[in-house]
Order: C-alpha cells, then structure tokens, then sequence
C-alpha cells in the first residue's frame, strides 16, 4: 500500500480519500476548513498543518484543486515540492494548461499529469475515467493507486497529454451543452417538451451526455446553470492553448464561442 497526500478535498477529492482508505492506503491531507479537518481525521485521515508537511514521506502527492492558478499556488508556491523526496510522485488532477504540469516538472521532475473526466459518482464507484500523461515508469508507479478509485485510465503519452486530451474532451463536451441549449430553444418553438425530446433522443443518433443532462436536470438552462463555471473555465484554456500552438479549432470554437459571451 501507498502512502498518499492529497490537496483539494472538495466535491471529487472528498470521495477520492473515501476510496483511497478503503482500498488500504495511507491518506494525509492538507484542508484549511476547521469542520473539514475535523471530519477527515475522524475518517482516519492525517490531516497536516501545511504543505511541507504533506510532502515529507509521501509516495504519491496528489493535487485535485479547481484551476491552474490553485494548482500553481500549491505547488510552486507553497514550499511543497521542496519537501518532497526525488521519487515522490506529484499527480495533477486538475483540468488546466499543459504549460502547469511542465513548471512543476521543472522543479520536481516526476510529475504525472491525470485530468479526469466523471464526478464524484464515478469516483465513489471506481469507474472515474482519466487521461494520463508522463513518463511510462512514473505512470506505470501511479496505477495502484489509481486503481482505488478510476476504472479507465489511459496514457496518451509525454508530460501534458492527458490535459490536452482533457481540454479536448471539455471542448467537445462544451459544444454539445451548447448545441442543446439550441435544441431545446429550437424543440420549444416546435411545441414540444423539452425533456421528453431529451429523454427519448437518448436512444437516438442524435444522442449526446449533454442532453441525457437536460434530461436529468429539467433544462437546457439548468446544465448550463451548473455546469457553466467549469466549461467557460475549461473552454477557455483550451482555446488559448491552441492558439499558443497555432491551431485552429474550426467549428468547435464557432459552437463554444457563445458560451464565453454568456
């Protein structure tokens, strides 16, 4: 068994440690809310006072925080990676720019970035997906931990990968949600309901997750309500990244665009 850190214990982190202590593993855990700390150490977690603490005699440091910036501040900011032995693995959950994991990997070379993709239903039934990147020896030393609480995990290759995979991912999940939003604009205007076009079109060709979402929801604006914040974020990075790279994004950014103007 492993001897885990984790930083970011919100709504996918939280379930992460859940199956992270059933599978056996070790759990320490840096959290500045006082009723989190309290809640996670009688869990059986070690909860630490800062992030050097949560670096010292870890295997694997994983970081689940919501942005780029968060992640940059934990890491890069924080005295983290200073304590951290050379073969302590630092995991990078958070959907962000590839250009995040490459600083990290610049003072702390065994980086493994693994953007996922699922909730925290996916995490608390081990079947969370997640898109790797990194050196094959530091991926192949993550998987057992991995395995407590992700059912398919792939490596796409160098350092970045996975994120760009993500990014891809959230591009495509982001024209859907928009392209529903227009169907459902479009299927009221025909006199239809909304949710039972969603439902029915579920076993359809013209089936997406973004409408079994509006489905589950009520609305089209009810998705766009929840999930907006994590699209435009993501929506953004990817978009910047190719055009750092010079790629053009075609449709896909005609179909997002909207979304960063709402």
């Amino acid at each position: 068994m492993s001897r885990v850190g984790i930083v970011g214990t919100g709504d996918m982190g939280r379930p992460v440690v859940d199956r992270l202590l059933a599978a056996g593993h070790e759990v320490a855990a840096y959290v500045r809310r006082p009723e989190a700390r309290a809640e996670l150490g009688a869990a059986g977690v070690e909860v630490v006072a800062d992030l050097p603490a949560l670096g010292r005699d870890r295997d694997v440091v994983l970081v689940y925080v919501y942005s780029d910036e968060q992640a940059r501040e934990v890491t890069l900011d924080s005295g983290l990676l200073d304590a951290l032995a050379p073969e302590t693995l630092v995991v990078v959950h958070t959907t962000g720019s590839p250009a995040t994991v490459e600083a990290i990997a610049a003072r702390h070379p065994a980086v493994v970035d693994a953007a996922a993709s699922g909730g925290p239903a996916q995490i608390a039934d081990g079947t969370l997906t997640v898109f790797l990147g990194g050196e094959e020896e530091h991926v192949a030393r993550f998987r057992p931990v991995l395995e407590a609480y992700a059912g398919n995990a792939v490596h796409f290759g160098p350092l970045g990968s996975g994120q760009r995979v993500k990014l891809l991912n959230n591009l495509l999940f982001g024209a859907h949600v928009q392209l529903a939003l227009e169907a459902a604009r479009v299927a009221e205007s025909f006199g239809l309901d909304v949710v039972q076009v969603a439902r029915t079109l579920h076993t359809g060709s013209g089936a997406s997750f973004a409408l079994d979402l509006v489905a589950m929801v009520g609305s089209a604006e009810g998705v766009l309500q929840g999930a907006g914040p994590y699209i435009r974020k993501d929506v953004a990075v990817a978009r910047e990244v190719a055009a750092g790279l010079g790629v053009p994004l075609g449709t896909i950014e005609e179909a997002t665009r909207p979304l960063l103007q709402s």
